[in-house]
């Protein structure tokens, strides 16, 4: 399954450049992603850039997940032969309200707000757990 994680803006800071460079290359052997960097956020450029993935926003508002919950329905979407899954991740003013409303799922990485490309980091973290998980890899330790 691919993933495509889309955001608004490149990072500016070098620790987040290079701590989401490290995951996407750590996440290589599990499964594709490309990173998509929008320059506004606007609603059709996020649709156009997921194209007919399942999609899944990043949004304060949304429902929290356990690391081991996510991989189950990472593995959910896998055997119901999901190709992609489009990732959408705000920029400082968070998402449009009709990406928020219109995603497949709307989940949080936690109840405080946080910046952007912090965010980014968090996810690309917990995706490669998600996967290290499933792989019954000792990176994960729950």
């Amino acid at each position: 399954m691919k993933w495509k994680i889309i955001s608004v803006g490149k990072p500016s800071f070098s620790w987040a450049r290079e701590g989401i460079d490290t995951y996407v290359k750590r996440l290589q052997p599990f499964a594709p992603v490309e990173m998509i960097q929008l320059k506004k956020s606007d609603s059709a450029l996020f649709l156009k850039a997921s194209g007919s993935a399942l999609t899944l926003a990043l949004d304060e508002r949304g429902r929290g997940f356990t690391t081991a919950a996510m991989a189950r329905q990472v593995t959910t979407w896998e055997m119901d032969a999901v190709k992609e899954v489009a990732v959408f991740i705000g920029g400082s003013d968070g998402l449009p309200a009709e990406i928020r409303k219109g995603a497949d799922m709307c989940f949080h990485l936690g109840p405080q707000t946080m910046m952007h490309e912090l965010a980014l980091l968090v996810w690309m973290e917990q995706l490669y757990r998600v996967y290290t998980l499933k792989a019954d890899h000792p990176y994960h330790r729950g």
